[in-house]
């Protein structure tokens, strides 16, 4: 959709008429203190364009001494407070002729259009906080995956189909696991819905229709599609105007198939969280103008004020209908960073306090550091599009506003009329659902995580993906690792960690790596191995985000604060039990050096089993210790052939030194190739090593398969294997155990 808020302000007429009244305005605005210059310059060009312009207000609740709005109140409270303050604010309007368009029940908002001299007005009360710009938004178009194309080869290759999709994520491990989205409700916001197809069937709850009416603000009608053909309209069959000829013919196609893909259940074909109800939301409406719709009228659009009415209800009904997740498959103009001057942000926010989520679409305009509005609101989650495997989808915005990614290629779900199965549709539209029904899942295995933490868990345990030439990775999810996540069952006791005092049977490391985008600590209560009894603790020095820690068993016990009454690297004692704590999620490894043998050894051992993590190698030893020769090899489960991108990173700052790709690797098969091999191939890998560095984290991306790193230990003539790892997780205390 072009930037329609973005307008020059000469259309026809002088420089000189045009400058002033827009000069006028901002003077006034600016001397009444109204906030957010950047909205109101965007009222005054559209008002300068067309004479008026729809605006969404920001009230301030607390004029007059009243009570403030906030997060923290309960919702009957925020009703009260919004309540409150309507009446002084609905007279102020009143009394400078501006119509309103929308009230909200809970959230500090109301909807207006006005002219020139009513923005100057508005400005000048004391009851407004802000006025916002209001702009439309679409149903992200589905993309046309061209049969000779990349995106279709894979589709082939990794099926396309929903149950192939929802595989591709975990899924099917936490249904086996008893985890289905069962007594939680996704709400979703599109333009229509076929309740009654088999895969939706029984599953609606709380039914609405917020769609506009009036004018477009661009010379084109509005028409509400809601079924009375009044709005709002909420009831059972609210939001399923799903009409079968003629103009509206397919509009509920795209939503039928977005809230199959999130909850849909016929028995036979599943959704991601098919043990969960939904909330079908219509926020769409008919438009008539060649203003907004081009050449293709009439054009289904929806607008903030719309899709705000639908967050407001939600948070009115969060509780009766145990929502956990929102789905906004919709977008508008593209944004490069946040847009955070958004007023759903503010919905937004109240919403995750409730530790409910709301997944946008990033948009399929295949462009790399952009993403559509709302997308770009930086605490929703905004979710790009894979295929099945691993790879973007070309179609897919990508960017590090990106949250998560999740499957969009060639889903089949629920028709939008009938009760057959849908035509293929692709498109972040498509995997936005899949992430919505991921939250709802993981919400039914833990009722009272917080909203940060069921991100965390989905972003630390998801596989990196990037797009070349892009420079980052997002992660997408693996919902039943998030589960095992957020369960804490890396809160690890390695036992029997020999000690320095029996250094004849080997050195021991602890290997730590920090996944997180944020630098933390890990901390180790050592206890006696024999009795239990707590000898003291050590905490590390900070591990920056994306490096890695090798502490010495020997640097634990010089340094660790000895509990009272204890010592620690007492004469007799050989072993030691190791409790891990860390602030940061990743990977721990216990290493055994035989230093008299000259053997690497790998003893880790997990309480829920070795991490199931294939794409990250802990220090993996450069050619300049030529007396353990790293290989790394690269395994092809899938079912085609591929290549591996490896990025190699220095392990004390997290900083990337250089990249090798592999060549292509057939299906079934794996390659093998020495650290000094790779060096011979890189320079920029080769003179890190010459000017010092001895050891490298790698990371395996785009590809499908795994790495393992198997050490030749020269002195012997052994090949060991050091893949192992444990996942770890963020956490204030420990409680499980494990040998080692």
């Amino acid at each position: 959709m072009p930037d329609t808020h973005i307008i020059p302000l000469l259309r026809g007429v002088s420089c000189r008429r045009a400058l002033l009244p827009a000069l006028a305005i901002l003077g006034v605005l600016l001397a009444m203190g109204v906030p957010a210059r950047a909205d109101i310059n965007d009222v005054m060009h559209e008002v300068q364009r067309v004479g008026s312009a729809r605006v969404i207000i920001t009230m301030k609740t607390d004029s007059g001494g009243r009570r403030a709005w906030t997060m923290a109140q309960s919702v009957d409270m925020q009703r009260a407070t919004v309540a409150a303050a309507a009446p002084a604010f609905e007279q102020r309007l009143q009394a400078a002729n501006i119509p309103l368009m929308r009230r909200y029940k809970t959230l500090p908002f109301a909807g207006a259009v006005v002219n020139a001299d009513q923005l100057m007005s508005l400005a000048a009360m004391p009851e407004v906080a802000s006025v916002h710009l209001v702009q439309m938004e679409r149903k992200l178009p589905t993309p046309v995956v061209a049969s000779g194309s990349v995106d279709r080869q894979q589709a082939v290759a990794y099926s396309g189909s929903l149950a192939a999709s929802v595989a591709s994520i975990d899924v099917p491990n936490a249904w086996a696991a008893g985890y289905q989205g069962q007594g939680y409700t996704v709400a979703v916001l599109d333009g229509g819905f076929n309740i009654n197809h088999p895969m939706l069937s029984g599953k609606n709850v709380g039914d609405a229709c917020f769609a506009d009416t009036g004018s477009d603000g661009q010379g084109g009608a509005l028409t509400a599609e809601c079924p009375s053909g009044q709005t709002p309209q909420i009831s059972s069959g609210a939001a399923s105007n799903c009409p079968t000829s003629g103009t509206g013919a397919g509009r509920c196609d795209h939503g039928s198939n977005v809230a199959s893909i999130a909850v849909g259940n016929d028995g036979t074909n599943f959704g991601v969280a098919r043990g969960a109800k939904f909330m079908p939301i219509d926020v769409f409406s008919s438009d008539s103008g060649t203003g907004v719709c081009g050449n293709n009228t009439p054009c289904e659009i929806t607008d903030e004020m719309a899709t705000l009415d639908a967050l407001d209800y939600i948070n009115q009904n969060a509780a009766t209908y145990n929502i956990a997740a929102v789905n906004m498959s919709l977008g508008g103009d593209t944004k490069t960073g946040y847009c955070d001057d958004d007023p759903r942000k503010v919905a937004i926010d109240n919403l995750r306090a409730k530790g409910i989520a709301v997944m946008i679409a990033a948009g399929n305009d295949g462009i790399t550091g952009k993403v559509e509005e709302p997308a770009c609101i930086s605490t929703s989650e905004a979710i790009g599009s894979t295929d099945d495997s691993t790879h973007v989808s070309s179609f897919s915005n990508f960017a590090t506003t990106v949250d998560l990614m999740g499957p969009g290629e060639n889903i089949v779900g629920a028709a939008g009329s009938g009760s057959g199965l849908s035509a293929a549709f692709s498109g972040t539209s498509m995997a936005t659902p899949h992430v919505a029904g991921a939250w709802a899942v993981v919400r039914s295995a833990f009722p009272t995580a917080t909203a940060d933490q069921i991100e965390q868990a989905l972003k630390t345990t998801g596989i990196a993906v990037t797009r070349s030439g892009a420079g980052f990775t997002v992660p997408k999810i693996q919902v039943m690792h998030a589960i095992n996540f957020v369960a804490g069952h890396n809160r690890l006791v390695f036992n029997q960690i020999i000690s320095s005092n029996a250094s004849t049977l080997g050195l021991s490391f602890l290997r730590v790596y920090n996944s997180t985008s944020t630098s933390g600590t890990i901390t180790f209560t050592i206890r006696d191995a024999v009795s239990g009894t707590s000898l003291g603790t050590y905490t590390s020095s900070s591990v920056p985000a994306g490096a890695s820690a090798q502490i010495a068993l020997s640097d634990i016990e010089k340094n660790a604060v000895a509990a009272q009454g204890q010592t620690i690297a007492a004469t007799g004692r050989s072993y030691y039990n190791l409790e891990a704590a860390s602030t940061f999620g990743g990977y721990v490894q216990y290493i055994l050096w035989t230093n008299n043998l000259g053997v690497l050894g790998n003893l880790t051992s997990c309480p829920a089993g070795l991490s199931t993590d294939g794409t990250t190698l802990l220090n993996i030893d450069a050619a300049n210790n030529s007396g353990y020769v790293s290989h790394i090899r690269i395994v092809n489960p899938g079912a085609v052939a591929g290549t591996a991108t490896l990025t190699f990173t220095n392990p004390g700052s997290g900083q990337q030194v250089a990249q090798w790709t592999s060549p292509a690797i057939p299906a079934g098969a794996s390659y093998d190739i020495t650290e000094p091999q790779i060096e011979a191939a890189v320079p920029a890998l080769a003179s890190a090593t010459s000017s010092g560095t001895y050891q490298y984290n790698v990371l395996l991306t785009n590809f499908a398969g795994y790495l393992q790193h198997v050490v030749a230990n020269n002195q012997v003539g052994l090949l060991t294997d050091l893949s192992a790892k444990c996942d770890l997780t963020a956490s204030t205390s420990t409680s499980s155990s494990s040998g080692s």
